[in-house]
């Protein structure tokens, strides 16, 4: 397989993996024997043509998903004192319980081979720090032995494994700033697609602290990124083609269903902040945006330009948001934010793409939709 085709692969049947393999520079080269990534100012994955098209396809979607796990989990930026070599089984052991074993390359180290070896349980699904401290509690079981691009292990009993050297902890602290802030941003758009396998995510969130999200940039985006493209005559823009007719304005149109939680459990500060913010991406955007109030039930839906902050609120009672997804069912909504603290109940699925804005600390009401989290 070449390597513009399992980039390929990537985008369109693995997103999220797909997402941060367009953000590095692949890059043919005979200074590595088989694959290798390197951040020198931008990430680049280096590999040998001939080695990597001489595996199957299988095999040379794994090895870019080996790769790429390594960065997205800061693996050569987390080893600290602890010992190089161990440190490279234990990255391995955690990288490669999240790719699928028929994808895994032959001598491939697995948290369950090293399981069979020490004859102890070891849980899956950990951090590399987590499966160092195992294996670390006895060091002789290993002896290595460095190739050019890889580690052969031999554990006491014969077997062997072959593992990639992890890349060099050498950048400079503006590079991995810079790599820490776009893996950020991509993980945070991925996130929001619902694209990150739950396996990793709990993970991720460890390491990049996704509730820490600019929560105006999730919503507008939220409200654009799938909107189309409207056209509207405008004489302020004079047509490029024909002389004296009017041009056209160009915007992006979405219709969203807002639900204002005016429950007991919401403070006047919550929706006046909800509403100055909801007025200004009105502006930005020129999306369609209706808005209902609840607590247990739903008012009728209007447009937020014609929306006006009463003095006194209607509502102040329980929570219940399966009105609100009625309602957007009701009105055939694609799309739906509400702004909530969380205490409520919802129903157990839903048909619409949905954001939900909770308080640092609010609980999740539920297991599907995007989850953005803001200071009060």
């Amino acid at each position: 397989m070449k390597m513009r085709d399992a980039m390929l692969h990537l985008l369109l049947k693995q997103p999220f993996y797909g997402y941060v393999a367009a953000s590095v520079t692949p890059s043919e080269s005979e200074d590595v024997t088989t694959i290798k990534m390197v951040n020198d100012s931008a990430l680049k994955l280096l590999y040998n043509k001939e080695w990597y098209e001489s595996i199957s396809s299988e095999k040379a979607i794994g090895v870019i998903i080996h790769e790429l796990l390594h960065i997205i989990l800061m693996h050569p930026y987390r080893r600290e004192n602890r010992e190089k070599l161990l440190w490279t089984i234990a990255c391995d052991m955690a990288v490669n319980e999240h790719i699928a074993p028929d994808l895994l390359p032959e001598a491939s180290i697995t948290v369950e081979a090293i399981a069979e070896e020490i004859r102890e349980k070891i849980p899956k699904l950990k951090s590399a720090e987590f499966y160092y401290a195992v294996i670390s509690k006895d060091e002789s079981r290993f002896s290595f032995f460095e190739l050019k691009d890889n580690i052969r292990v031999i554990l006491k009993s014969g077997v062997e494994f072959i593992a990639n050297k992890e890349m060099e902890d050498e950048s400079s602290e503006i590079n991995k700033s810079a790599l820490r802030s776009m893996l950020s941003e991509l993980i945070e758009q991925a996130q929001f697609e619902g694209e990150i396998p739950g396996e990793i995510s709990s993970l991720i969130s460890d390491i990049y602290k996704t509730g820490d999200v600019n929560w105006r940039n999730v919503l507008r985006r939220f409200l654009t990124g799938k909107g189309k493209i409207i056209k509207k005559k405008s004489f302020k823009r004079e047509s490029k083609r024909f002389e004296g007719l009017p041009g056209y304005k160009r915007t992006l149109g979405v219709d969203a269903l807002i639900a204002l939680d005016e429950s007991g459990s919401i403070s006047e500060k919550q929706l006046s902040l909800f509403y100055g913010e909801l007025l200004k991406i009105k502006k930005l955007t020129g999306a369609s945006l209706s808005i209902t109030r609840f607590d247990t039930v739903c008012t009728a839906p209007m447009p937020i330009k014609r929306y006006v902050r009463e003095k006194k609120r209607l509502k102040s009672g329980g929570t219940d948001y399966r009105p609100v997804f009625e309602l957007a069912d009701h009105m055939g909504m694609s799309l739906l934010i509400i702004f909530t603290d969380g205490e409520g109940i919802a129903p157990a699925e839903a048909n619409q793409k949905v954001l939900w804005m909770l308080p640092q600390g609010g609980k999740r009401p539920a297991e599907y939709g995007h989850f953005v989290y803001y200071n009060a």
